[in-house]
């Protein structure tokens, strides 16, 4: 009885707090610029959402055709109409992404139909009247009049809507205008409780039918404003005071009379389980309607993890750039289960989750492995090692890991296997709480026989892989790039198997990961698809795509990073190498830039080899042309050269700007190239912290002069995880010229492992 009272009086205390903005410093939190990746590269979203939230409400833009990228993360800078709020939203992807259960405030007449009709309810709006920050959005409404603002919770949002023209306000919901459609679905509209329900079936991916491997997220949102009328569509006809509607072509309305002055606030939350898990959900999460103390909470999250790593110096541009790098990796992976446990495994049936862990879901792992993996397990290890936990129980629930897969289903999109190398780099940096046997024995299944996930991918064409060394180019497509990616993740699988005590194993995925040979043709000096009968390609140049994906021969020869020693010889030595990787990192490509054999910063495959120089003892080099790449970000709308995948180009930029990169799948350590900024700091979950100052560090000092560890001197330009996880502080002389000895001698290049 006195705990219940006491959890009574704490609950109105917690409802009462006030708020108050404080002053604007230059914290990580208002460092970030939400609307860097929003323009013409990046696929970003600016709307709320808190870290890995599983809700994010962000206006979805109109668009006229698939084919316009404005339509693929739902919102574009350049665009100037919005025609609804998603409540879910998947940033950085290349493909048509959720844009979920759409709805919209509005004002005036209901006389169309917004089924499958995104241009039924748009409105203008400026970017004057918008504002974006970490876990809130709001923006103006031009043509309505209206005022809109919103702040989320993990699995929750609250919004607040405020009138001022006398027109009727209504608000709609047309579940149909996400981004691939809908494949089926149901609205409930319960007037007296003020409140709209519903779920909606949904696919597609970058095949835009809704019915192609669907998934089923449900919904609750509540009023604290009694409607005065409601209703539904059904296709094209509207019917009033009708409750429920069901199928494909389906949308529904509340209307509230005349609310000029007034501010109708809507709390809402989804469940990927069921109706009743979303108001669970809701009720959890967001006991009243304080919009203020919401966005508190969700405020002081953000900027706990976003000053795990913190920065002196720089530009303004170059610090929001940063922070926002990081702020975009801590959107995805998103928490998949309820308050309750609950959650929608790979079986389709329902699975709860054990106590103290979250399952995680939407995974861009092709994207994630090179970068995202070791920042995230660097900075937020508890959340990493939950991530690995979750694609245990996804592989375990559907069969085999998955690839590329968003909520409980499996899309499979990009070569290779990239769950191996994305585990095995967040092990390598300290994110450790799984089963590390399960995880290996699952490896070890899975890559030895072609075993789908869920009815999709898998290590496809394993069995040529085995016998054969490399993916016939005349069985797949892309059977030089997959040869590629399974040698990275063999060498990943070894790893983890060397962790886990399996030596045999080791020894035995070690072998398989030197794969590349195979594929390496001696007349050229170049990696190239070959068939099944040993030949290579007719025809050959640097901008052969043949046997490729998403990339070129120029761009994929990198694509050995475990072990370059061997891949620089087999191509003539380091001279000849040094040549090549002149030529190549000649011209700096953005967007989409598949034909030219040239470095293309808008796509992952070439993120490793600014680094490369590194390895024929070139460093500095490498410092030039990686603080080259740095000046092609920015912190406008077009901020980022390419999509961000689930924050894997901002996580290039994290790495770029603090000088060292995570090259070598699956071992802990960094290729050094010298920080953009005077002062790093990344504070690790130990309590300890990786100290790196640059005391002249800028733009036009890219040159490492000299570097110190806790002060010895050292001209290796590799560092080992193990030296720096327990805290060590890093001191750099840059310079405006290069020191060409610096990282030339025989022992200083990064490792290779044969």
């Amino acid at each position: 009885m006195h705990i219940r009272n006491l959890a009574i009086t704490m609950l109105m205390f917690v409802c009462s707090l006030p708020y108050s903005v404080a002053a604007d410093n230059k914290t990580p939190y208002n460092e970030v610029n939400t609307f860097i990746g929003t323009g013409k590269e990046g696929n970003c979203f600016p709307g709320a959402q808190a870290p890995f939230g599983m809700i994010s409400i962000s206006p979805n833009n109109t668009f006229s055709n698939y084919e316009d990228p404005s339509s693929r993360p739902g919102y574009k800078y350049s665009q100037t109409e919005i025609n609804g709020f998603g409540m879910t939203h998947f940033s950085g992807v290349g493909c048509h992404a959720m844009q979920d259960l759409p709805f919209l405030p509005l004002t005036g007449d209901l006389d169309k139909s917004p089924v499958n009709d995104k241009y039924a309810y748009r409105t203008r709006f400026s970017h004057a009247d918008e504002k974006a920050m970490p876990g809130f959005y709001s923006v103006k409404l031009s043509d309505y009049q209206i005022d809109t603002k919103f702040t989320t919770t993990t699995r929750s949002a609250i919004g607040e809507f405020s009138f001022h023209n006398e027109k009727d306000a209504h608000v709609i919901f047309a579940p149909t205008n996400n981004a691939n459609g809908i494949g089926d679905g149901e609205l409930h509209i319960e007037s007296n409780a003020m409140t709209v329900t519903g779920w909606v079936s949904t696919g597609g991916f970058c095949w835009r039918d809704p019915r192609d491997r669907p998934y089923k997220v449900f919904f609750v949102a509540r009023f604290n404003t009694p409607s005065k009328d409601y209703g539904v569509w059904k296709g094209k006809s509207k019917e009033n005071g009708k409750s429920n509607v069901a199928g494909d072509d389906i949308a529904a309305f509340l209307s509230f009379g005349n609310q000029k002055g007034k501010t109708i606030k809507m709390k809402m939350a989804i469940s990927y389980v069921s109706i009743d898990n979303a108001k669970e959900n809701l009720k959890s999460e967001i006991v009243c309607w304080d919009f203020d103390n919401v966005y508190q909470t969700t405020k002081e999250k953000w900027t706990s993890l976003l000053s795990r790593i913190t920065v002196n110096g720089g530009t303004d541009a170059e610090r929001q750039s940063f922070y926002t790098a990081i702020y975009h990796n801590l959107l995805h992976p998103n928490v998949y289960n309820d308050v309750n446990g609950e959650y929608m495994g790979f079986d389709d049936q329902l699975h709860h989750i054990a106590s103290g862990r979250q399952m995680y879901a939407n995974f861009s792992l092709w994207d994630t492995y090179r970068t995202s993996a070791y920042l995230q397990a660097m900075i937020v290890p508890k959340e990493a090692s939950d991530m690995v936990n979750s694609l245990l129980l996804d592989a375990e629930q559907g069969g085999a890991y998955p690839n590329w897969s968003m909520n409980n289903i499996e899309y499979g999109v990009m070569n290779g296997y990239s769950t191996f190398p994305f585990i095995a780099n967040m092990y390598a940096m300290g994110a450790r709480n799984f089963n590390l046997q399960a995880v290996k024995d699952m490896m070890k299944k899975v890559s030895v026989k072609h075993i789908k996930c869920k009815g999709h991918h898998g290590w496809e064409h394993v069995e040529d892989y085995m016998t054969l060394g490399y993916v016939p180019v005349d069985k797949h497509g892309h059977g030089a790039s997959m040869t590629l990616e399974y040698s990275i993740d063999d060498f990943s699988i070894a790893q983890i198997c060397k962790t886990a005590g399996d030596s045999t194993a080791y020894y035995y995925y070690s072998d398989r990961a030197q794969s590349y040979e195979n594929i390496f043709d001696t007349n050229t000096k170049m990696l190239r698809a070959r068939k099944s009968d040993g030949t290579f390609s007719a025809k050959y140049s640097p901008s052969e795509t043949d046997g490729f994906n998403e990339g070129n021969a120029a761009q994929y020869f990198w694509s050995v990073p475990h072990n370059m020693e061997n891949l620089i010889d087999l191509a003539g030595g380091k001279a000849h190498v040094e040549k090549q990787l002149d030529t190549f990192s000649s011209k700096i490509n953005h967007g989409w830039a598949i034909d030219e054999p040239y470095y293309w910063l808008g796509n992952e495959p070439c993120f490793g080899s600014a680094y490369v120089y590194n390895y024929l003892g070139k460093a500095w080099k490498s410092q030039r042309l990686v603080r080259k790449i740095l000046s092609d970000f920015n912190n406008t709308p077009d901020g980022l050269p390419g999509d961000d995948d689930a924050g894997a180009m901002s996580a290039l930029y994290v790495f770029s700007a603090m000088g060292i990169y995570p090259y070598i799948p699956g071992i802990g350590g960094f290729v050094v190239v010298g920080p953009l900024f005077s002062k790093v700091q990344i504070k690790l979950s130990n309590g300890k912290a990786i100290i790196l100052n640059a005391p002249n560090a800028q733009e036009n000092n890219p040159y490492i002069q000299s570097m110190t560890i806790n002060n010895k001197p050292k001209t290796s330009t590799w560092i080992a995880w193990d030296k720096l996880k327990d805290g060590a502080t890093l001191n750099f002389k840059m310079g405006d010229k290069p020191n060409e000895q610096w990282g030339s001698g025989a022992n200083d290049a990064p490792p290779s492992f044969y």
